[in-house]
């Protein structure tokens, strides 16, 4: 006669396999659980960085066709009124990513930073 089924040292062995294992991938589990909201979190960061940036994009198009551009007034309009500002800098050159802040006041760059994350756009008078 023959038996069907699984011995009883079958199945605690087959039981303390799947404990340890399941012990191993929990912390990593958790982990990946409780930092999976940062990318989320950071997009919208980001959003709200490119939402800041048109903004003051759309006034400097505005005063531009307007033929109302004064890039000094513009500069202290940014300085005062705008978000997430980390600086405004007059530059004269661009060299490889690398921005002369000793400028002529005719380009105005502007840094826009939120948690770790940065803008920056040049206006020119």
């Amino acid at each position: 006669m023959t038996q069907k089924g699984f011995t009883l040292l079958e199945i605690i062995v087959t039981l303390i396999l799947v404990s340890i294992t399941g012990a191993l991938m929990f912390p990593v589990l958790g982990t990946n659980l409780t930092r999976s909201a940062e990318p989320v979190n950071r997009l919208g960061d980001h959003q709200l960085l490119i939402q800041e940036m048109d903004r003051w994009t759309g006034v400097y198009r505005d005063e531009i066709q307007n033929g109302t551009l004064d890039i000094a007034a513009f500069k202290s309009n940014i300085d005062t009124n705008a978000n997430y500002l980390d600086s405004t800098a007059y530059v004269n050159s661009v060299n490889g990513g690398l921005y002369n802040t000793q400028g002529t006041n005719t380009i105005l760059q502007v840094n826009l930073g939120l948690n770790g994350q940065a803008m920056v756009a040049l206006f020119a008078e």
